[in-house]
């Protein structure tokens, strides 16, 4: 990873995310998998500074690596990321059942 450069200085801000559907439930899987994996990066669009560099969907849990400027709080950008993918699965997945496969928790983590 490379020193970044802003307005006033250096920086080397990278995260580790993991996020937890409600429950831990195993709902990451077939189609809903790889409406997540498309959507993890749109946050780019928004806010071209962040950077998503790599993710992994589980079954139970999302690990994402981010790379974000100390400009924007971390909680802003996983916030935003996080309530723009719930919204894309309520849309899509809620008539299946009424389980509720909103993203609940999350555990950022500094990297470097």
């Amino acid at each position: 990873m490379e020193v970044r450069l802003s307005a006033h200085g250096a920086y080397q801000h990278q995260y580790h995310v993991v996020w937890i559907p409600k429950y831990r439930r195993h709902i990451l899987r077939g189609a809903i998998k790889i409406l997540v994996e498309e959507h993890l990066p749109q946050i780019q669009h928004y806010h071209p500074d962040v950077t998503v560099q790599q993710w992994s969907v589980q079954v139970d849990h999302i690990h994402v690596a981010l790379v974000i400027p100390p400009k924007y709080a971390v909680s802003s950008i996983v916030g935003k990321m996080k309530a723009n993918l719930s919204r894309q699965l309520r849309l899509r997945y809620r008539p299946t059942g009424g389980r509720c496969c909103g993203l609940l928790g999350s555990f950022p983590r500094r990297l470097g």
